[in-house]
């Protein structure tokens, strides 16, 4: 996104600025910056409204300083003052360049580095394209600054609400989770809701929160959507061997589940199934009992004496078809629950103005005021634009309200 510059400068010295622009015209054409200035005001428009609005939305402004500049009221009241309340808050950098000799001590803005080198007036240069060059240099090099410092303003701002949106909702499905990889080391979990309900976000927000270093150990991913999967369940053996580096074109269920038990000796192993929602019930059922029972029967009969590693299946429907299911799952971990079999946690649901509103209450120190002030309208505000707190377009709205896009973060919020 190229940088706002907004020419604060005397009419008379519109010749010395026509110039100035030239030489940052090669900014303008790599897409750098886009620059304003007064004689940009379309006939019929309010010019002071236009002023406000660039100088306050500028990111670079310039002070043309001249005697012109130094005497002008409305330069040097007006757009000098909001340009360095801008400056001194950190929205903006303000940068003088010094046209013409003029006595500035003590200005406002004398505090300021100005250009071109050793604030010599340009008029004063022997050659006047010479000083332009060296001003329009040091304009790029503070462009640049500004953009590593928003950079890292910005990469703070997502890490922050990143890891304040893993606190919000999912608060039955968490639990669940936590209870059964405290006291077990084998567990199958299924996520399922409605279509933009968050599935895949909470499939992350699980192992980032309670196996965070399991992000970094053996982790296969397998999406169940490809139509050779849907009819036939032998290719879903294939790709699964393929993934534990076995090959053949008729593998068996127990061949890849000793792979898998040997890798599980050494590391963590994580299967996420996505779109479980696509395979024929009948193939869920041949997974599950072929494939995860004997695995998991295997790996618990051994966790106690040869490793303390975790094995971790996730089934998941991004359409809400589990209901339909006719597969034993456990809901409930009780004194009967057998950790080998799946879990069904409830449906992932909307987020309700409570959940909403005590998130914002307990993250209030952490987000930022445009998502904070007036708490009770920007719940409104929230289940409003997320059609009554569907998740992800909830998380869309909070994300845009903070300056987040939240689909360019998505590839590093969600690594599963």
């Amino acid at each position: 996104m190229s940088v706002e510059v907004f020419f604060s400068y005397a009419h008379k010295d519109e010749d010395l600025r026509d110039e100035l622009a030239k030489h940052l015209s090669i900014l303008k054409r790599q897409g750098v910056i886009t620059a304003w200035y007064d004689r940009d005001i379309d006939a019929g428009r309010e010019w002071a409204k236009e002023i406000d609005q660039h100088l306050n939305s500028a990111q670079i402004i310039l002070l043309l300083i001249s005697p012109d500049f130094m005497a002008l009221d409305y330069c040097y009241d007006i757009e000098l003052e909001r340009a360095m309340k801008r400056h001194e808050a950190g929205e903006a950098r303000v940068i003088p360049i010094i046209l013409r000799p003029v006595d500035w001590s003590g200005a406002a803005f004398s505090k300021l580095q100005a250009l071109p080198k050793n604030a010599q007036p340009i008029t004063d240069w022997t050659s006047r394209d010479q000083a332009f060059m060296d001003a329009a240099r040091g304009i790029r090099v503070a462009i640049e600054e500004l953009e590593t410092t928003q950079l890292k303003t910005k990469q703070q701002t997502s890490l922050k609400l990143y890891s304040a949106l893993l606190k919000l909702g999912y608060r039955q499905q968490a639990r669940l989770f936590r209870r059964a990889i405290e006291s077990e080391s084998v567990a199958a979990f299924l996520i399922h809701g409605l279509p933009e309900y968050g599935q895949r976000w909470l499939l992350n927000r699980l192992v980032v929160q309670y196996l965070p270093h399991s992000l970094n150990s053996k982790v296969v991913k397998v999406d169940l959507s490809r139509r050779v999967r849907r009819s036939d369940v032998s290719a879903l053996w294939r790709e699964l061997g393929g993934r534990v580096h076995l090959r053949g074109k008729q593998l068996s269920p127990p061949e890849i589940a000793d792979r898998v038990y040997r890798w599980w000796l050494t590391q963590d192993v994580i299967f996420v199934f996505h779109d479980a929602n696509i395979m024929p019930e009948a193939a869920l059922h041949e997974l599950i009992n072929q494939f995860w029972l004997p695995l998991a029967s295997k790996v618990k009969a051994a966790s106690s004496q040869e490793s303390d590693r975790k094995l971790l299946m996730f089934l998941v429907d991004y359409e809400g078809r589990a209901e339909k299911w006719n597969i034993l799952f456990v809901e409930k971990l009780d004194v009967s629950w057998d950790p080998q079999k799946p879990i069904k946690p409830p449906r992932i649901q909307e987020f309700t103005d409570g959940e909403l509103m005590a998130w914002l209450e307990d993250q209030y120190h952490d987000l930022p005021a445009e998502l904070t002030y007036g708490i009770d309208d920007r719940v409104e505000e929230i289940l409003a634009n997320s059609e009554g707190g569907i998740p992800e377009l909830a998380f869309r709205e909070i994300c845009d309200r903070c300056g987040v896009d939240w689909f360019e973060e998505l590839e590093t919020w969600q690594k599963l």
